[in-house]
């Protein structure tokens, strides 16, 4: 018994070194929680569906980025609420779903099965996710015309509020 519970503190200890070693936190995040508004940090990632790339600056219009992946328990929830909203908002504001840390065949499954339309890019590794403050996902950041960051979900009331900010802004 004493071998077993030793077992699992050295395994609990193991997640946490990996976790303090592998998940900077910070970045967009934490300027957010000390009421900062940076600039989105710019990425250029390959459409997931092999059809280019995408700059995030080059976009001129508020933009929704969505942190997400295909083993992700509470993504599929979130991925169906901006698939919903961009139908609404698609002309005014840009949704862009950010793949990480997955498989791609898992996430164009993924997009296939919860019918996302969307513009869905991939993160090989995690650059771009530590960059807006790692783990855990979903994390959705909503940017103004000018490139600011305005804010995190942090709440579901969260997402039609911001919505409405940035859709006012377009």
């Amino acid at each position: 018994m004493q071998a077993l519970a030793l077992v699992g503190v050295i395994g609990l200890l193991a997640l946490l070194v990996w976790k303090l070693t592998h998940d900077p936190g910070g970045g967009v995040a934490a300027q957010l929680s000390q009421g900062k508004r940076p600039t989105a940090p710019d990425f250029t990632l390959s459409r997931l569906d092999g059809r280019g790339s995408v700059e995030l600056a080059s976009i001129k219009k508020p933009r929704v980025v969505d942190f997400f992946a295909s083993w992700c328990y509470t993504c599929p929830t979130y991925s169906k609420r901006l698939e919903k909203y961009s139908r609404e908002y698609g002309g005014r504001i840009a949704f862009i779903g950010v793949n990480t840390l997955d498989a791609g065949a898992d996430a164009e499954k993924y997009v296939r099965r919860y019918g996302l339309t969307y513009t869905i890019v991939r993160d090989h590794g995690r650059k771009v996710l530590n960059a807006w403050g790692g783990l855990p996902i979903p994390r959705i950041f909503f940017i103004d015309r000018s490139g600011k960051v305005i804010g995190e979900m942090q709440a579901d009331e969260d997402l039609p509020r911001f919505l409405k900010k940035l859709a006012v802004d377009a």
